[in-house]
């Protein structure tokens, strides 16, 4: 049996609560070539980098440079090394002498 007292309670739909919407600013157009924003100083560092090291991988003068540099820093680096070898040579006899001369007393 029906009962047509009760009242059947249908669900309750609100919309959504729609955020308030922001001013939109119309910007200053940008010159753009072939889709890049030559206005942008990313790009002009970008660019500058790549001509650097563009030039310094295809100029000849440039490459003879950079490795003369390099291998008298490879040197004075090697020099040092050998510097060190021998000052811990050095120090090492003198820790064995004196060693010996206390076990001499």
């Amino acid at each position: 049996m029906v009962d047509y007292n009760q009242q059947q309670t249908q669900p309750i739909y609100q919309q959504p609560v729609q955020q308030p919407t922001q001013a939109v600013y119309p910007t200053a157009p940008t010159t753009s070539v072939l889709g890049v924003d030559i206005q942008n100083a990313t790009f002009w560092k970008g660019a500058l980098i790549g001509a650097a090291v563009t030039l310094l991988v295809t100029n000849e003068s440039v490459q003879k440079g950079v490795v003369k540099t390099v291998s008298k820093l490879s040197a004075a680096a090697q020099a040092g090394i050998e510097e060190m070898k021998e000052k811990f040579e050095d120090a090492k006899a003198e820790a064995q002498a004196e060693a010996t001369s206390k076990g001499a007393e």
